[in-house]
């Protein structure tokens, strides 16, 4: 059976075949794809945010046909382990497998955060005449509105789905997310003016500050028709889940939300499989009970924690969130080593405090970046992006595509 148009092989160079010709080897032949053969790639990370301080760490990327080329999906896992100067440690392991012919697909999203960081309230408000401030993977100084908070996190999102059809699956899911030793910075109880947005969400609706969960399953729908869920030339992502946190499950209260995405990818140019147009949509409402502060959505908190660019993590929340993106990808140089992308972006979010609507205010992002391939055989890149926001600006680095 011939391979897919996406698995076709061109004269491509990576990373590692520019390292082998600086030390005078050969550059390594890009492989068939084949069942059963790993694809490592590595990358350190070494920086410094403002929320962070000094951080050291590392990523791994994994990707494997678990089945035949043909017929099966690629399959892959990220594993990310950081320390930070400011005593963070953040563990995350994320995973979508796809199981022979596609019969079923297994994904999770896994993690441990011992964490700080600036929250901003609900909705989306105080976007003009705002301090500019820079800083890189997100983070930023501290503006008038910020509202620093230190908490741990654990979140374990497992989920199994069966093919009913072709590109379509259903099935189940498990959602856990536990927040501890919540620590409110700026809350001063003796100040109106320094009551904090998670202290009067969390009184108004009755949630203990210090400590909240929000745990449950979901019934999922998903389609997906890409070429590559590492980086797409082709196709489209469709995910729909309902979600059901009752207090028999340990949730702090009993709520539901409904999840939506969507993903679509145009070829601009047959001969040039890397120039894509790709958009993104996705939205999350709560449809009843209420959920703790900070488990409504918000952006860059999504799986690979890369919505929102030109903006720091948690600018955006509420308890009914949409997020838009449009990316244009291209090739820079013609052996692949070199792309690059420009992006534009749009939030919306409700406050229920203060009864702002979704779309009634809108928070627009836009930018550019570099990618670097780093495994030609999986197509994992190296992501270097500058996004900026009104009054935010950031550089991002990462490994893989932003959707």
């Amino acid at each position: 059976m011939p391979l897919p148009d996406s698995l076709q092989l061109n004269k491509q160079v990576d990373i590692f075949d520019v390292l082998r010709k600086w030390t005078g080897k050969q550059a390594k032949p890009q492989n068939v794809p084949e069942k059963g053969v790993k694809n490592l790639s590595l990358l350190p990370i070494l920086g410094y945010t403002p929320a962070n301080g000094f951080v050291i760490g590392g990523a791994i990327s994994v990707t494997e046909f678990v089945g035949s080329p043909a017929n099966t999906s690629l399959s892959s896992a990220l594993i990310n382990v950081s320390l930070t100067t400011k005593s963070q440690l953040l563990l995350n392991l994320k995973y979508d497998i796809y199981l022979p012919d596609n019969k079923w697909y297994i994904s999770g999203d896994n993690r441990l955060l011992f964490f700080n960081q600036d929250t901003y309230g609900l909705g989306v408000y105080g976007l003009k005449n705002q301090t500019y401030t820079f800083g890189f993977n997100g983070g930023t100084q501290r503006t008038d509105s910020a509202q620093p908070m230190k908490f741990n996190y654990v979140r374990l999102y497992e989920t199994a789905l069966r093919e009913f059809a072709k590109h379509w699956y259903a099935g189940i899911g498990l959602m856990i997310d536990d927040n501890f030793k919540i620590n409110d910075q700026s809350l001063r109880l003796d100040s109106p003016i320094h009551l904090t947005s998670h202290y009067n969400y969390s009184k108004s609706y009755g949630f203990d500050t210090a400590h909240y969960s929000a745990n449950g399953l979901s019934a999922n729908l998903m389609h997906d028709s890409r070429d590559n869920p590492i980086e797409a030339f082709s196709g489209n992502y469709i995910n729909l889940a309902f979600r059901f946190n009752p207090v028999a499950f340990g949730s702090t209260q009993a709520s539901t939300m409904l999840y939506w995405e969507y993903r679509t990818y145009f070829g601009l140019k047959k001969s040039v499989p890397r120039d894509v147009l790709a958009f993104w949509f996705w939205g999350v409402s709560v449809t009843s009970g209420k959920m703790p502060y900070l488990e409504l959505p918000a952006i860059t908190w999504d799986t690979y924690n890369r919505s929102g660019r030109g903006y720091i993590q948690g600018r955006f929340r509420g308890d009914n969130m949409v997020y838009g993106e449009t990316e244009y990808r291209f090739r820079i140089t013609k052996n692949d080593l070199f792309g690059g992308v420009v992006f534009l972006n749009c939030t919306t979010a409700s406050n229920p405090l203060t009864n702002q609507s979704v779309f009634s205010s809108l928070a627009p992002g836009y930018g550019f970046g570099l990618r670097i391939m780093m495994n030609k055989n999986d197509r994992t890149n190296i992501c270097v992006d500058y996004g900026r926001g009104d009054g935010f600006a950031g550089i991002y680095f990462n490994i893989r595509e932003a959707f």
